[in-house]
């Protein structure tokens, strides 16, 4: 993600920016950053370049304001299928012309079928045929569609007008076993071979795959008219 950022802007929007912590990755990149997030937490003390607002992106009114660079790391995969449109028409409207958006999400690639967080909201769906799971999202993704994997040509068609001008591609066969192994981990407090996945992983993520990656970023511009 960092790479497809510029290296300094006035202004950066991060959605979904998760839990602020000293190693936030972006603090050095922008003068001034709103971090948004549902649940929101600031570990240690707040930088002073960084706003936050703990809500519901699509709920936010920014009065006007508009920003050099978006960040959406990972998050338009948990929306809603009926606000994807919605999600995306908002990011291009608080985009500044002439700034860049960087998204990444899954990518449907050879291994999306792999993917353990496709577990919980299969089970859901199941449940929901039978009238015992009530809502389309449980709380972490909308069960319809689940943990899902995007191809490029549906993302850069989803946040057109918006011109795509890079790509990022990584991960392969042993970024979902590690996700596996760390569940195993979890639940369990071991998990053989661990260590060996992990291993294969960091030469995996030394590569960047095409059409079979797990992961993908693209990073937009919206043009100066």
């Amino acid at each position: 993600m960092g790479s497809l950022l510029p290296e300094r802007v006035t202004s950066l929007l991060d959605i979904g920016s998760g839990n602020l912590s000293p190693l936030y990755p972006f603090l050095h990149r922008a003068d001034s950053i709103v971090c948004v997030d549902w649940n929101l937490r600031v570990e240690g003390e707040k930088p002073a370049n960084i706003e936050v607002m703990e809500e519901d992106f699509l709920d936010l009114d920014f009065h006007g304001r508009r920003f050099q660079a978006i960040v959406c790391a990972d998050v338009f995969e948990h929306i809603l299928l009926e606000k994807e449109n919605v999600f995306a028409r908002r990011c291009v409207e608080l985009l500044e012309p002439g700034g860049v958006l960087v998204l990444s999400t899954p990518h449907l690639g050879a291994y999306a079928w792999l993917d353990p967080y496709q577990v919980k909201p299969a089970v859901h769906r199941f449940l929901a045929r039978f009238g015992l799971y009530q809502g389309p999202h449980n709380g972490s993704c909308d069960i319809r569609k689940g943990h899902k994997h995007y191809s490029a040509d549906e993302l850069v068609t989803q946040f057109a007008p918006l011109e795509p001008i890079d790509f990022r591609r990584w991960g392969r066969f042993y970024d979902p076993l590690s996700s596996w192994a760390d569940a195993i981990h979890r639940k369990l407090g071991v998990a053989p071979w661990r260590s060996w996945i992990y291993r294969r992983l960091e030469e995996e993520y030394g590569t960047e795959p095409q059409e079979e990656a797990f992961n993908i970023a693209i990073k937009f511009c919206k043009k100066v008219l």
